[in-house]
């Protein structure tokens, strides 16, 4: 079985400021595609034209190629047609990588991919998953992996059968008809019906263990005694962005791609070192700062916060690293920067400028395993994702809080939609989750109240003497 993509099977490949036409009569044409030659094949010109209400360019276009090095058409097909209705191009890489994946397993299993006949265990999406569920079983991947596999691979299918007219020999899947109840924005119920085939993975999980909270996956609270080892070993590793990288996550709940790509000018300079106050910043489409579903969020950043990163955005340390920015303006810098003057993310807005680079946060999540390391040199063993941030700022945010419901200063309603401006949710519905975690975890819960102030004491008092320390040495 082969699960992984290798340079001699399928794999995919990235094109960048793609072009896109089809073929027209020379009174209708735009342009010719000049005379070339593919082997001894010679192609005369033809006329092209634009395709109604389609871009001109796709910025990432992903297709798959073939272990022969050509290219898999109907995969490629199915990318193409995702990226031109709009997908996220993250969406159409993993999408991508899952079709690649599924063409080499059905290699290794002598399957292929366009004969179903016989029983359902030999027919390729049945045995996929049959594929899938080992891994799952023996831990290499887990359920949420393989249903998004599973998905990608029912998507294409369904893209040919219903776009490019193929007829299977026998069923692909089962489908069926799924009722599930929701709560909307406001917390009342609803229910609706969704499409469900056999080849999903139930979730076993689904009933949750009380360990985790489900906010866009499975987060953990980090415990007040691992914030504050989290914190010293920040410290101790004397690396200035990642503090303030930190900072900002434990006190606004933002998600990675939001830090990393916030702006020069969002940084409020007129802020005050010891100020309490919450001062709003929008992100989201028209600021250059990425949102998760690009949605437009107004986050509520501490003063104190704004004041440091004052500080950070007029230091020496700072100014070298933005003079190698690709950017000019100096509102729309990036205020973290690599040593390199590369953003630690690469925002939507700016993809072509920096060459349609895939950059995320590698550098974040690098340097959390070096963290993770020096915790475990410290005897302090903490295993953590950087997104495990947003789900301790949510509980310290309802612990913090909780108090006024208990004198009366506001009700628990009042609460839950605090919990859930905060953490930018348009439902209530992972408000309710976070309280409900803390009902499950009493004690854990009352040990990180007021973390803030503990957060802000560390970070700036402690930074700010490593930094004297090193102004004396020089």
């Amino acid at each position: 079985m082969a699960m992984k993509n290798n340079s001699s099977g399928y794999r995919k490949v990235k094109l960048t400021n793609v072009r896109t036409w089809i073929r027209t009569h020379e009174l209708n044409a735009m342009d010719w595609l000049g005379r070339f030659s593919v082997g001894e094949v010679v192609v005369e010109p033809y006329p092209i034209e634009t395709i109604p209400f389609t871009p001109l360019f796709i910025e990432k276009l992903y297709v798959i190629i073939q272990p022969d090095g050509s290219l898999w058409k109907e995969g490629s097909i199915y990318l193409y047609h995702r990226s031109v209705e709009g997908s996220n191009p993250k969406t159409c890489s993993n999408i991508a990588s899952d079709l690649a994946d599924y063409m080499n397993t059905l290699d290794a299993g002598g399957r292929e991919f366009l004969k179903f006949e016989g029983p359902k265990s030999e027919r390729p999406t049945y045995f996929y998953k049959s594929e899938l569920k080992k891994l799952i079983m023996n831990g290499s991947i887990v359920r949420g992996t393989g249903n998004r596999k599973m998905s990608s691979v029912v998507g294409m299918y369904r893209f040919m059968t219903e776009v490019r007219h193929f007829v299977p020999q026998q069923p692909m899947w089962k489908s069926s008809v799924r009722n599930i109840v929701y709560l909307d924005r406001h917390g009342f119920s609803h229910s609706k019906q969704i499409m469900v085939t056999d080849l999903t993975f139930k979730n076993a999980a689904s009933i949750g263990t009380g360990d985790y909270i489900e906010d866009g996956g499975k987060l953990y609270p980090i415990e007040r005694e691992h914030q504050r080892a989290l914190i010293e070993v920040l410290i101790l590793l004397e690396n200035t962005e990642m503090q303030l990288i930190y900072m900002v996550a434990l006190t606004t709940g933002m998600r990675i791609q939001s830090i990393l790509t916030f702006r020069f000018r969002m940084v409020d300079q007129g802020a005050g070192e010891g100020g309490r106050a919450l001062i709003p910043v929008t992100i989201g489409p028209g600021t250059m700062t990425d949102t998760k579903w690009r949605k437009e969020q107004a986050v509520l950043i501490p003063e104190w916060v704004h004041h440091e990163l004052t500080c950070y955005i007029n230091s020496a340390r700072y100014k070298n690293r933005a003079a190698k920015s690709l950017i000019t303006s100096e509102g729309d810098q990036y205020v973290f920067f690599t040593k390199s003057g590369m953003p630690y993310y690469i925002a939507e807005c700016d993809s072509e400028l920096y060459g349609f680079s895939d950059e995320d946060g590698s550098a974040i999540r690098a340097f959390q395993k070096v963290m993770i390391d020096k915790l475990l040199q410290l005897g302090k063993g903490l295993k953590f994702r950087f997104h495990d941030l947003r789900a301790t700022f949510g509980m310290n945010l309802v612990e913090d809080n909780i108090k006024l419901v208990a004198d009366g200063s506001i009700n628990m309603l009042q609460l839950i939609d605090l919990v859930k401006t905060r953490l930018c949710q348009n439902s209530i519905k992972v408000a309710m989750r976070y309280l409900k975690f803390r009902e499950d975890h009493k004690l854990v819960a009352q040990a990180q109240s007021q973390f803030e102030d503990h957060l802000k004491d560390m970070i700036t008092s402690q930074r700010r003497k490593h930094e004297r320390e090193r102004s004396d040495l020089s």
